[in-house]
């Protein structure tokens, strides 16, 4: 569901909330009105479930949704939504009704949500695959480009294309054989002969001239025409179409935290949190720099050099979890299951992240955000680097606390790859949505902690 039809479903979503807290509300009161408190503390809501749906992806559902994605984001969307709910009633004792005049109409509403669109979704995957709203497409082309086109709109119905056939120059490779339509000339009569809705373009672009033939001739018919550029192999998947003064230029990432704008709201919602963090945590922070002091001789804190945003040094502040040991090991050794350098004190520390919250003031002081690539120490930074091409494009934004990688289990001694290929999607799908989502599956997915060491 998109563009107007998210609207639709961002009121349905209000409209079955509001059922629910009233058919709740009458079971618990019968039909007395309801109080004041009860109405603001609903207006509220609705200013949550905004600026929730606004930074998600639960009002937008199209045939290559997932089922397992789509639960897991609705239900972190009613998981915030009613954290916010409890902690507003928590804050204003006024508005305090009842717990179960909140929670139960949440619950309800969650499941109602949930059947909508998963049953929706079913809906727009069976009738596709089904030749449902199908749109005819002709391939102009040849070549690789022309062959991965084909084979990957029959290889996946659900993306809504049939394959009218193939117009190339000169006979094509046998494999396309039963495709072949014509020659490029034939391209006016094709038209007349098949109903076509769109055109995809895979060409190379050094035949400019006879793209621009087919795209006149396209905008004259009114047909809508995709172009496949012939240097796709070189550029990731997203690309970003920017200018530069007149002339068009290609982005080979999407970066939201390029913008201002994204950067200045992930500056504050960082600032907000780790201040937060800091204060409500003081009474935790000091417990554990008690428990360091008395079951390990040494510094409570550990310092260490790590490599940050934009490849530049900064001082990573933790609690100390191992025995004091000189710098070139600290900084060239992998932890290990059962590392004996870890202090038993230590040991709860790691497995529990409680040593990462002095990472809080280095959030504080600009060095990190509360959600990005984990940072690394400069011998790994240069070792990986050689392994792995992609690795430093993760530096373009600020380190985390946390991250996607650790949200999803890469952490430890796991994979390199899998976790730069979190760090990537992070870096090009940015949202505040995204740094929320994270977070809560850092707190109690049980795979964000399955490989603490």
């Amino acid at each position: 569901m998109q563009n107007g039809n998210s609207r639709i479903l961002f009121i349905f979503d209000l409209t079955i909330m509001f059922a629910f807290f009233y058919g709740v509300f009458a079971h618990y009161h019968g039909h007395a009105m309801i109080p004041v408190r009860g109405i603001i503390l609903m207006g509220l809501l609705v200013l949550y479930w905004f600026l929730i749906s606004v930074n998600a992806d639960i009002l937008k559902i199209s045939r290559l949704s997932g089922k397992i994605k789509l639960l897991k984001d609705i239900l972190i969307a009613y998981s915030l939504l009613s954290t916010l709910a409890i902690a507003t009633v928590a804050i204003f004792g006024e508005f305090r009704p009842n717990d179960k005049l909140i929670l139960y109409p949440l619950l309800f509403s969650f499941i109602m949500s949930a059947v909508l669109r998963l049953s929706y979704l079913a809906f727009l995957k069976y009738f596709s695959k089904h030749g449902f709203r199908q749109k005819s497409v002709l391939l102009i082309g040849s070549g690789r480009s022309a062959q991965l086109v084909i084979s990957k709109i029959l290889s996946d119905p659900a993306l809504g294309f049939r394959l009218q056939g193939l117009l190339c120059e000169n006979p094509p490779e046998p494999r396309l054989d039963k495709f072949y339509l014509g020659a490029l000339t034939d391209f006016p009569d094709i038209l007349r002969r098949h109903r076509i809705d769109e055109v995809i373009i895979a060409k190379p672009l050094s035949e400019e001239n006879a793209i621009r033939r087919i795209v006149k001739r396209c905008e004259e018919e009114g047909l809508r025409f995709y172009i496949v550029p012939d240097f796709y192999n070189i550029i990731p998947k997203w690309t970003v179409l920017n200018s530069l003064g007149d002339l068009p230029v290609i982005a080979a990432r999407n970066e939201p935290l390029n913008i201002f704008g994204n950067r200045m709201i992930k500056r504050a919602f960082d600032i907000l949190v780790a201040a937060a963090g800091l204060l409500f945590l003081a009474p935790v922070l000091l417990i554990i720099a008690i428990g360091i002091k008395i079951t390990s001789p040494g510094p409570i804190l550990f310092r260490q050099k790590r490599i940050g945003n934009n490849n530049k040094e900064f001082t990573l502040c933790k609690f100390r979890s191992m025995i004091v040991q000189p710098c070139r090991e600290s900084d060239t050794i992998w932890t290990r299951p059962h590392d004996r350098r870890v202090t038993p004190f230590g040991k709860l520390l790691r497995q529990t992240n409680l040593d990462e919250l002095p990472q809080l003031w280095n959030v504080l002081t600009g060095d990190m955000s509360i959600v990005g690539p984990r940072p690394e120490r400069e011998h790994f930074v240069e070792k990986f680097s050689l392994e792995i091409p992609n690795y430093r494009i993760r530096h373009r934004v600020k380190s985390g606390i946390t991250g996607l990688a650790q949200a999803n289990g890469w952490r430890g001694n796991t994979s390199i790859q899998k976790r730069i290929e979190n760090d990537l999607y992070y870096l090009e799908n940015w949202s505040l949505w995204l740094d929320l989502k994270i977070i809560v599956l850092t707190l109690f997915s049980r795979t964000a902690w399955k490989n603490a060491i």
